[in-house]
């Protein structure tokens, strides 16, 4: 795998489950990872835009609505819609949708190799500070998933 995986947490810290994906860069942040990976956040799917312009490869982490809550799940953005999961976005452009804009704004820019780890929650809680405890257990499960496909290199790569 060439260049540093680039791992983007996507959320807002107070709409309770909606902050999983930065409660799981926080996480990574804790076990050193920055080192390996390059950690960032965006407050919502359209922040993705520039971010995806890369060659590395990159994982996005976002909270998806389904049940149970606490799930991990390694997706290809096409699958969000596939299997009619809604990541969480207060501007109605959800993750599929930018990574679809940014592959065709940019084409030759856009990192060839995006997967989405998603978090399985109920429905986020405005001005809700935490995670429920169901999603506060699947955050060093999901870091973990994202710290063995970076090492395997064969999860990221055939995207």
């Amino acid at each position: 795998m060439s260049g540093r995986v680039r791992v983007i947490g996507l959320g807002q810290a107070a709409a309770g489950d909606d902050q999983v994906g930065l409660a799981v860069i926080a996480h990574l942040r804790s076990l050193g990872a920055s080192g390996r990976l390059e950690l960032l956040v965006a407050p919502e799917p359209s922040a993705l835009l520039p971010l995806l312009e890369t060659a590395a490869p990159v994982v996005l982490v976002d909270a998806v609505l389904a049940a149970p809550a606490g799930e991990v799940l390694m997706l290809e953005p096409d699958e969000l819609e596939q299997r009619g999961l809604s990541t969480m976005s207060t501007h109605g452009l959800g993750v599929a949708q930018a990574v679809a804009l940014a592959r065709l704004l940019s084409p030759s820019a856009v990192s060839p190799s995006i997967r989405v780890v998603g978090v399985s929650i109920s429905r986020p809680e405005r001005f809700r500070q935490g995670l429920s405890p169901e999603v506060a257990a699947a955050v060093p499960r999901a870091a973990e998933q994202i710290l063995r496909a970076v090492s395997s290199d064969e999860e990221l790569d055939h995207a």
